[in-house]
């Protein structure tokens, strides 16, 4: 046997079996095992976020926002234009222009920004 002939193609040879069904079910699995679960608020934490927005809204001070959205980590960077505590929303202005709107349940950290 000549092992000139042997031509092994590694993992080339066997993605040929999946269909693009079962890849792209692979894909959104993979994609399901990275998500996390919101973690849970105490009072005091609510109470120090809440003291932080009103401090940024006052002083008109940059303030990073990280957000729970869907499973992922969304970082925010922005200033506050309203703060609505019935619809628990606010409304920052981003450094685009354009404004965001964030539920304040969804709020995982805040930071001002000096």
């Amino acid at each position: 046997m000549n092992n000139d002939k042997i031509r092994d193609r590694g993992n080339k040879k066997w993605q040929g079996f999946f269909m693009p069904e079962h890849i792209s079910l692979l894909r959104q699995i993979q994609v399901e095992n990275q998500k996390i679960q919101m973690p849970l608020l105490d009072d005091y934490q609510i109470q120090e976020y809440e003291e932080k927005i009103n401090y940024a809204k006052k002083y008109n001070c940059p303030i990073e926002f990280v957000v729970f959205d869907n499973g992922f980590i969304e970082t925010l960077i922005g200033l506050i234009h309203s703060f609505d505590q019935l619809s628990s929303q606010i409304k920052i202005k981003m450094d685009n222009g354009e404004f965001e709107y964030i539920n304040f349940g969804e709020i995982m950290d805040i930071r001002l920004i000096d």
